[in-house]
């Protein structure tokens, strides 16, 4: 891993005496709707992933809060002082590495080496492109929209390259893929290093539970040639907030995938802001809903401590 980071920030717990959601076994779609309380769906069949651990975050339309899940999961696993690794695998402007591109910015020297060379240089390696962040327990492989040549170009060992490099690595406890939105190689590449998927979805979009139906049949067929062992760990309800649709999108995730855990991640201003402030939101707005959805959601997906 390349050492390019000096000065260290340490990401604290936070209290448990916050205003979390409770957990519910079921997503009520019955009950009168002034009775209906929010809460995360946890399946009683659900178990919590072991380590080490290789999650894709995963869905084929943009502007789901695919960067925002990956970051604020990764933030919230470093502040319980596991080891993660954020793998940028979109070629978007609009992507974590950008969220944190001052890092590679300090570094110029550094930028030959991201992502895109471990698909197109045999000789290059995981820790060659992986880079110390300012927050202690997190590394970012990087990337930049040339990235894109790796779905136009198809590069030998697409399919098996982020498996074949992941599956050596002893170096973190997690490793999150931040995928692009679409289903080309790049994504099938992550889904078949990954052992769990999670799914953002926005909140009162009805058309983006419409649209899963393409990345279901892909991890579908994932499952069948190539990773039997993928699970979708949890679909997560971005910009969530208290209505009669997002009651609705909640059942109909938890119907197209009962063993996983259906996530709130209620809805804040301050997410935009602190993408320009180049700030996870949990530094920037620690008290934040937002924050204290992904800090719960990441304690129930990894068996965290308490999380009821």
């Amino acid at each position: 891993m390349r050492e390019t980071q000096d000065l260290k920030v340490q990401v604290a717990p936070l209290s448990d005496d916050l205003a979390f959601l409770d957990i519910v076994t079921e997503w009520d779609v019955e009950s009168a709707y002034q009775h209906w309380k929010t809460g995360i769906l946890v399946p009683e069949t659900f178990q919590a992933a072991s380590f080490p651990r290789v999650v894709a975050v995963c869905n084929q339309k943009g502007g789901v809060g695919k960067t925002t899940t990956a970051f604020e999961l990764a933030m919230a696993l470093i502040a319980h002082g596991l080891r993660v690794r954020i793998v940028d695998a979109d070629d978007q402007e609009a992507s974590v590495s950008v969220w944190l591109r001052y890092l590679l910015e300090a570094h110029p020297e550094d930028r030959r080496l991201n992502l895109r060379d471990l698909f197109f240089d045999a000789k290059v390696k995981l820790a060659e492109v992986s880079y110390p962040t300012p927050y202690e327990g997190l590394t970012l492989v990087p990337s930049y929209p040339d990235l894109a040549d790796v779905n136009a170009k198809h590069p030998t060992g697409t399919d098996t390259c982020l498996q074949h490099h992941l599956r050596k690595a002893d170096d973190v406890d997690v490793t999150i893929i931040d995928c692009g939105p679409s289903l080309g190689a790049m994504t099938v590449s992550a889904l078949i290093a990954a052992d769990d998927v999670i799914i953002p979805v926005q909140g009162a979009s009805g058309l983006d539970v419409r649209g899963a139906g393409a990345l279901n049949r892909t991890i579908a067929t994932v499952q069948e040639r190539m990773n039997p062992d993928l699970r979708v760990a949890a679909a997560v309800l971005t910009d969530f907030e208290r209505s009669k649709i997002a009651r609705k999108i909640g059942g109909s995730l938890a119907r197209a995938y009962p063993g996983a855990v259906i996530l709130p991640a209620r809805t804040n201003v301050k997410i935009g802001e602190a993408q320009l402030a180049k700030e996870p939101l949990r530094l920037f707005a620690p008290g934040s809903t937002t924050v204290l959805d992904y800090d719960k959601g990441a304690r129930i997906l990894f068996g965290l401590g308490a999380a009821a």
